[in-house]
């Protein structure tokens, strides 16, 4: 029976130094979380604050380029030019069509204004031709 019991304490001891060796290990991945989450932590701040020194660098050139492009001038002409530089880059070879449209634009506004000034006249009656069958 002594032996029985000298088993049974050797199976507590074992449990519970294996219990207290896993709870051991549970505080080691606790601690090494700890110290990867201050490690980012610190890489975090540090890349943040390279960033504002950074900023802080370039600011000043960056107004200067805004201040340039908000001091032009904006004309009527400009706009113009601009719109035409776009539409010939889209268009390409259509440029010349366009301009045969407009030609063409040009001489109907020419007749039309050229039927209001002649004088009007009565119509001339219609007759209806008078349809034939084929068999």
């Amino acid at each position: 029976m002594s032996n029985l019991l000298n088993q049974a304490q050797t199976i507590l001891t074992v449990a519970k130094n294996t219990a207290k060796t896993s709870v051991t290990a549970g505080f080691g991945v606790y601690g090494t979380i700890v110290d990867e989450a201050s490690k980012s932590s610190d890489k975090a701040t540090q890349l943040f604050e390279s960033l504002v020194e950074r900023g802080a660098q370039v600011e000043p050139k960056l107004k200067e380029q805004t201040s340039a492009i908000f001091s032009k001038k904006i004309t009527l002409g400009s706009v113009e030019a601009k719109t035409k530089s776009i539409t010939s880059r889209f268009t390409g070879d259509q440029g010349s069509k366009i301009s045969e449209v407009e030609a063409k634009i040009d001489q109907l506004t020419t007749m039309i204004a050229e039927l209001n000034t002649v004088p009007a006249t009565a119509p001339k009656k219609v007759v209806k031709a008078k349809e034939t069958t084929e068999a």
